[in-house]
């Protein structure tokens, strides 16, 4: 896991760049553009979906749940390796998806500490300015989906005697409910976070609960505190709406809403004065007659994109991974 920021820039300005060389030569493997491109090397016959990015740099790692260790049973969450790069002179995003995932010492750990013999679905990372880093994702163990999170002190990897604790897995109890939740996102500021549920009605709409940024996060989510939890009415239908993902004011989700192209579609709303704006369709050179599932946005060298998920015909089989660049949107 990496947790400078500072490095990433510098790893960014340094390879993510590609210098214009009339006589230099790349050979790129999946090129993202403003139409959805399969991110094949992650995908398999099995599903592959709800992904997670946390840091998009030169060499990123991307969290996502699959079914494949249990041939199509239960969902685990895996961790593959994404090398990006910009080539300035054709205008080009280039994902490539090396043969080795080069684990870290904190997702070898992480990762058989958190999957079971039931489901781990939408990961989620998260670092606030303590000095802690959040792993969070929804468990069935129960008989239905709560929300769970780890927590690790940053300094306990990567440095040196660094004790490697992980703590958890603990629910959070202020959210969860008899019924599926799911999906936490939370705003960088720490303020509020976000999740979706089929509380009421038995369809799954987007609630938001506040955040006491007065204690540590793990404290305040997991502790016995009465929070009021609202239910995003601007973000909510009378279908079925799920998913949430933030990167800065820019909210993704997707929903099976009337009027879109087939049967969830990925929607966009911004944060303005502490309020959402009514969302918006990607539109048809993203969303197709399947499904869309578990959108997530990222900036790169200065370009906007979003992974998903879709079960559109021409993928690999079940729920593929994709990559999109998505113009300016997130800078609107």
């Amino acid at each position: 896991m990496k947790h400078s920021l500072f490095f990433f820039l510098i790893i960014t300005a340094l390879i993510g760049c590609i210098p214009n060389d009339p006589d230099y030569h790349f050979d790129y493997e999946i090129v993202v553009a403003d139409t959805p491109v399969n991110l094949d090397k992650l995908n398999t016959i099995y599903d592959d979906y709800n992904s997670d990015l946390p840091y998009p740099a030169a060499r990123s790692e991307i969290y996502f749940s699959s079914n494949r260790n249990s041939s199509g049973k239960d969902f685990d969450i895996v961790c593959k390796a994404i090398d990006m790069s910009y080539h300035e002179s054709d205008e080009i995003l280039n994902f490539s998806i090396p043969e080795n995932d080069s684990y870290s010492v904190y997702q070898a750990k992480l990762l058989p500490y958190i999957n079971s013999d039931y489901d781990e679905l939408g990961p989620l990372t998260f670092s606030d300015d303590n000095g802690w880093d959040y792993f969070f994702y929804a468990g069935n163990d129960s008989g239905n989906l709560d929300i769970k999170f780890v927590y690790t002190p940053r300094l306990d990897w990567g440095t040196y005697q660094g004790q490697q604790r992980l703590y958890g897995p603990k629910k959070v109890t202020l959210v969860n409910s008899a019924a599926d939740d799911g999906y936490p996102a939370l705003l960088q500021d720490k303020s509020r976070m976000l999740f979706c549920s089929n509380r009421e009605n038995q369809q799954f709409d987007i609630y938001s609960i506040n955040l006491n940024t007065g204690m540590p996060l793990h404290e305040f989510l997991a502790g016995k505190s009465s929070e009021q939890i609202t239910r995003e009415s601007v973000l909510c239908s009378p279908s079925n709406d799920k998913c949430p993902s933030i990167h800065g004011n820019f909210l993704v989700f997707a929903s099976d809403r009337p009027g879109g192209y087939g049967g969830y579609d990925l929607y966009y709303s911004r944060l303005l004065n502490n309020q959402w704006s009514t969302p918006v369709n990607f539109g048809e050179k993203i969303n197709s007659p399947g499904d869309e599932y578990r959108p997530i946005t990222f900036s790169f060298n200065n370009i906007d994109g979003m992974i998903f998920s879709s079960n559109r015909s021409g993928g690999k089989g079940g729920y593929d991974l994709y990559a999109v660049r998505i113009g300016d949107l997130m800078k609107n």
